[in-house]
Order: structure tokens, then C-alpha cells, then sequence
């Protein structure tokens, strides 16, 4: 059988997948989008993101008031927490970019909404529960890939492949994507869902929570259908400690932050505990030959200063734009290609350092 042809196909339909298929079909090319999920689908995140980066990204796509509608608070400031503090120093929002705020809106509502937005365009085709099995090489290019679904295994083809499938990247691995920067994780963080959670000041919550701790983090992300998700950042060591009896440890832990043991005992927690161990921090070459790495599959650094989200939505910017110049003829492969490596790193490798360094010792700086 003749292998169906697409302009891209994208191995991933979470935030990135799902925002570059979205602009590449609004653009008016031909998308196979695939996941391994069926959607609604949760996944592990903490979900919190900036107006200037993927809420700008959400307002382009003309999406916002349909994620705005899912119930989450405009976040329009910021509370800060120092050790031993019952009383928070207010602050603008991060990055609030023209939008003026912050959101927080869980993995499952949100990316499922941004495949709806893809499928809208009439130029993406979706393929849930399918995984890829292996490329397709030819002339020392990707040519595309065999997949298989449902109903069984099937080959297409497409001028380019972009791995958008998360750290795990199939496409990753499958093209051996060199590494620019690589170092172990010294993280881990654990989190869960509380019901009508009110802010600092008792009212209903209006800005992100992050209280200080020597080498730790609580935070409190007012988040969508009236629920917040509280977290904890923890070192290695701590880590395993809470590991060992999460139940009972998580909920003590958060209790010894001043600013959240009175709250905390008001809660109505719902759902299960979830959390990771440190994660490893990398950087890989996002391009090649009929090939590009998008989100977690180019670069991940350690969870804790929230930077998955935005930097997942930009970067599906700014690899549209490339694949957009270079379907388009208006640049060759190489050129397009190299230009988007070189813009995202411009954006996300001072945001990635940061991250790693302080992920070592919270302690060592605000955070």
C-alpha cells in the first residue's frame, strides 16, 4: 500500500504537538498529529504558566476565553513567602506580558483543548492511541514513519518528522539527536489537588503562592474547576525522606510553611498524591535532516520553576515559523532550520541555566 503524504507529522499531541499543529494547519498545510494517548488524557505537571509567554500563544490561537472558561483565575499577582512569615510580600505576576496575568489550568482539560483547536483548522488529522514504530529513512533524511493504531500498522510519509513526544522522544532516540548540555536532576516534587481554596488575604485566590524554605519550595497554583494544586519542591535528600511515607509526610511538610498551616487545615483535598523524583536536565540539537525536536524532547530542565508550558508553546511559535519559510520555499532546510535552533536557544537557554543552577541549592537564590 502507498504510504499516505504530509507535509509534517508530529509524534506528540500534548501543549507543543498540538500548538504546532494548530499553527501549521491555520497556516494551511497538511498535519498528521499522533499521540499514544486517547484525549482528555491527564498527565504529570504542576501546570502553571506566564501571559507573556503561553498565554500569548493561547490569545494567538484565538483559544483564551475557552481556556478562561474552564474555570481557572486570571492570576494577577504574585505572593511571596519568606521562612517563618505568616504574611505575604505581593508582587506583580511573572511575565504578564499585554494579558496582565498568570494561569493555571490542568494538563487534561487543556491539552485537549488545544487538539480540538488543531483538528478546527480542516488541515490536521489526529491519530489517538497510535505510537510510532520506526522512522523512515532515505537519502540520509527522515522520510517519515510507520505507525501503529488500532487498526493495525501503516507507514506515511512526510517532508518533515518533529518529535514533540516529551523526555522519553522516540524520535529522539531515533534520529540520535547529539547533546549540547546535559546534567543529573537534584530535584523531586510531589503534589496534590485541594476543593474552594481561599487566598492569603481569605478571598477566592487571585495570584500564585510561593513560600520560602532553606533549599525547598511550597507553592499554591489557583488552577481550573475550582481546584488549586499545592506542590512541594524538594532536594534529594528530602525527597526520599517524604518518599518513604507520603501520606503522611507530604501534608506535614506543607503544614511546618507558616503562610499555609492555618489553610491547610481548612482544605478539602480531592484526588490522589502525585508526584517524580529528580528528573535529568538536557539540552539536545533540535534539528536535522527531515527532522525537529519541540518542547521536553529538545531541552527539560528540572520542574520546579515552571517553565514546561511556556517554553513548549513558544518554541511551537518559532519552529512554525521555520517549517512555515521552508515549505513555502522562502528558505532551504538548512537555513530555516538553523534559525530556529539558534531562537530557541536565545530564549531558552538563560531560563534553562537558571533553573539548573538553582536547582542544586534553592537556598542559593529567590527563585
Amino acid at each position: 500500500m502507498r504510504p499516505t503524504e504530509y507535509d509534517v507529522l508530529i509524534v506528540g499531541a500534548r501543549v507543543a504537538g498540538a500548538t504546532l499543529a494548530a499553527l501549521l494547519g491555520e497556516a494551511g498545510w497538511r498535519v498528521l498529529l499522533v499521540d499514544r494517548a486517547r484525549f482528555p488524557s491527564p498527565t504529570l505537571s504542576t501546570h502553571f504558566f506566564r501571559g507573556g509567554r503561553a498565554g500569548r500563544v493561547l490569545e494567538r490561537l484565538g483559544v483564551l476565553d475557552e481556556v478562561l472558561a474552564l474555570g481557572c483565575p486570571r492570576l494577577v499577582g504574585e505572593y511571596r513567602f519568606h521562612p517563618g512569615q505568616v504574611r505575604a510580600a505581593l508582587g506583580p505576576p511573572q511575565e504578564p506580558g499585554a494579558l496582565g496575568y498568570g494561569l493555571s489550568v490542568r494538563r487534561g482539560p487543556l491539552d485537549a483543548l488545544l487538539v480540538r483547536r488543531a483538528l478546527a483548522t480542516g488541515r490536521v488529522e489526529v491519530l489517538e492511541a497510535t505510537s510510532v514504530r520506526s522512522l523512515a529513512w532515505g537519502d540520509g533524511r527522515v522520510v517519515g514513519a510507520c505507525l501503529r493504531g488500532p487498526d493495525g500498522d501503516h507507514a506515511v510519509r512526510a517532508r518533515c518528522t518533529v518529535g514533540a513526544d516529551g523526555r522519553r522522544s522516540f524520535v529522539a532516540r531515533a534520529v540520535a539527536a547529539p547533546l549540547q548540555s546535559a546534567e543529573a536532576g537534584h530535584r523531586g516534587f510531589y503534589y496534590r489537588y485541594v476543593r474552594d481554596w481561599r487566598g492569603p488575604t481569605g478571598q477566592p485566590p487571585d495570584g500564585a503562592e510561593f513560600h520560602h524554605a532553606p533549599d525547598e519550595r511550597a507553592y499554591v497554583f489557583p488552577s481550573d474547576a475550582g481546584l488549586s494544586c499545592v506542590a512541594l519542591s524538594l532536594n534529594r535528600d528530602a525527597y526520599v525522606w517524604l518518599r518513604q511515607a507520603p501520606a503522611e509526610r507530604f501534608p506535614s511538610r506543607l503544614a511546618s510553611y507558616a503562610g499555609l498551616a492555618e489553610r491547610l487545615g481548612a482544605a478539602r483535598w480531592t484526588g490522589p498524591l502525585l508526584g517524580c523524583g529528580p528528573l535529568p536536565n538536557y539540552v539536545r540539537v533540535p534539528v536535522g535532516r527531515g527532522w525537529a525536536l519541540l518542547g521536553d524532547a529538545g531541552l527539560h530542565q528540572d520542574p520546579w520553576s515552571g517553565l514546561g508550558i511556556d517554553q513548549a508553546m513558544v518554541q511551537a511559535t518559532l519552529l512554525s515559523a521555520a517549517l512555515e519559510a521552508w515549505l513555502a520555499g522562502a528558505q532551504d532546510e538548512a537555513e530555516a532550520f538553523a534559525t530556529y535552533h539558534r531562537c530557541r536557544d536565545a530564549d531558552a537557554l538563560p531560563r534553562y541555566e537558571r533553573t539548573v543552577s538553582l536547582s542544586r541549592n534553592l537556598g542559593s537564590g529567590t527563585g
